[in-house]
């Protein structure tokens, strides 16, 4: 098998490395959201506010038996990031390519922008690819031949791409619509099919029974997301995101396959892989999300079939070299990318790139900061953490047992209560996410450690009776402004009760 696919193996070791060694790079940390995974990996549940549980559970397993190092928790997406690359492999192999279509197919996957991204940080972002081509290779099988283990394989596939993010049941409602266009409607109506629904369902019910328990606070989260957080995108300009951020230099792969998926009768068979990138792009069109990476799991369809295209355009002529023209394309196309999607570069030099190409690093709602937000937010952390312990050691042994830390988000928390474990802090609470379901168990006294920005000292004033602002704050002109100007507020006698002010700031988004 080694032999076989030994473009695909060297090509998605390649991607591993590219994306795990970044790690190294001197003055980025952690990225915000992996102290959260973190923390969710130390408080399995079977759901989370903003997630279903699969991929703190995954992360609980490594750092059990590896540790919760920078490096470790960056292992899995960065081998999942290789497993797409050879998974869009296979699947040019699957629909009638060579090893050049193989190869060209697993090329543009590493080298497509938020790929490299969204694999450069832990989360369920990562696994979504690998699942869904999974599913896609699948589906193909069983085309070929109706085994009934392949209809529960399916169905588990769903089952478990539900489980790491709820909006994979977006995945299976296109890929049947999908299925339904095209004759291939046929493997939808038997007994195995139903079989496969039910066990995605049964898989999912731990997830939905938490969701009741707890009041559906993941109805509240993504109503507030799609309101408060993401940016209204317009169609155009969401197409020419998808142009910028997706596949940039694999556009005439990505069109290219399209149409030649969609128009070749020799490829009839698998024409419902066509009409799933186009469902998914015109579906996520239409609901004006701001966030390219939505899509990530259908464009691997592009790609293969585009490098089959290309793949038997160029075995028409004589010349070897043409063969390697695409490829160079899409590296030189790395080269241009690398320094917006991966820590390999210093602070200045990724602030000029950006300003001198006219880069909008805006993808949230009131966060631009000078570097790409993936990159801004993985600054500063530990130096956080250490003002917050200079703040609570500052204290009287006796306020010290009375008093709560707090950050203003969870990835503040998150770092409190990850980098906070050698000074001896106490765990950290916030009304951010699942936090805020973890805190509630955790109020005690009637002080307050509180991390915020500078800015918002008249609202603690009106809650506490005394607010005094510690000696020293964070400041860095890289980060998001959300993140900077921070100080801790030490905060006595609360006009409120604490599980009031936990309330007041409660935040799911």
């Amino acid at each position: 098998m080694i032999a076989k696919n030994r473009f695909l193996f060297l090509i998605s070791l390649a991607t591993f490395l590219l994306i795990f060694i970044s790690g190294l790079t001197k003055g980025y940390g952690f990225f915000i959201d992996e102290f959260y995974y973190v923390a969710c990996a130390n408080n399995l549940a079977f759901g989370y506010v903003d997630h279903p549980p699969l991929a703190p559970f995954i992360l609980r397993i490594l750092t059990f038996l590896f540790g919760d190092s920078l490096l470790v928790v960056r292992f899995l997406p960065a081998l999942a990031a290789s497993g797409t690359v050879f998974l869009t492999g296979k699947l040019a192999e699957a629909i009638g390519g060579k090893v050049y279509a193989q190869s060209l197919s697993a090329v543009a996957v590493m080298t497509s922008p938020v790929i490299l991204a969204f694999a450069g940080f832990y989360s369920m972002n990562a696994f979504e690819p690998v699942i869904a081509l999974l599913l896609f290779h699948s589906i193909l099988r069983i085309q070929k031949g109706s085994k009934p283990w392949l209809y529960v394989y399916a169905g588990a596939l769903i089952g478990l791409g539900i489980m790491n993010k709820h909006t994979f049941v977006l995945v299976a409602l296109v890929l049947v619509l999908s299925l339904l266009l095209t004759s291939e409607r046929k493997i939808l109506f038997n007994r195995w099919a139903v079989a496969a629904v039910l066990i995605a369902v049964v898989m999912v019910l731990p997830n939905l029974f938490w969701q009741i328990a707890n009041g559906f606070p993941s109805l509240e989260f993504y109503r507030n997301i799609t309101f408060d957080k993401n940016i209204y995108t317009s169609p155009g300009a969401f197409l020419l995101q998808q142009l910028l951020m997706i596949a940039p230099f694999a556009l005439p792969l990505t069109v290219a396959g399209v149409i030649y998926l969609f128009t070749n009768k020799e490829l009839k068979n698998f024409r419902f892989l066509i009409f799933f990138f186009i469902g998914t792009v015109l579906l996520i069109m239409l609901t004006g999300t701001s966030r390219p990476d939505r899509t990530l799991y259908a464009y691997p369809i592009a790609f293969a079939a585009g490098a089959l295209f290309f793949e038997r355009v160029l075995s028409k002529f004589s010349s070897k070299f043409l063969y390697a023209i695409p490829i160079i394309f899409l590296l030189i196309g790395l080269g241009v990318i690398l320094p917006l999607v991966l820590p390999f570069f210093q602070y200045d030099t990724v602030k000029n790139y950006v300003e001198k190409i006219g880069l909008n690093t805006e993808i949230e709602r009131g966060k631009k900061p000078p570097l790409p937000q993936l990159l801004a937010d993985r600054i500063g952390w530990e130096e956080k953490v250490d003002m917050m312990q200079r703040a609570y050691f500052s204290l009287p042994v006796e306020e010290r047992r009375r008093t709560v830390l707090a950050g203003s988000n969870y990835g503040q928390a998150g770092a409190i209560d990850y980098y906070g474990k050698k000074y001896g802090l106490p765990p950290a609470l916030t009304g951010h996410n699942n936090y805020y379901l973890w805190s509630i168990k955790k109020l005690h006294g009637d002080m307050l450690l509180q991390m915020d920005n500078r800015q918002s000292l008249e609202g603690y004033q009106s809650i506490f009776d005394s607010v005094k602002i510690f000696d020293g704050s964070f400041q860095n002109p890289y980060v998001s402004n959300h993140e900077n100007n921070l100080v801790i507020f030490i905060c006595r006698g609360p006009k409120h009760s604490l599980r009031q002010l936990l309330d007041m700031g409660k935040n799911f988004h």
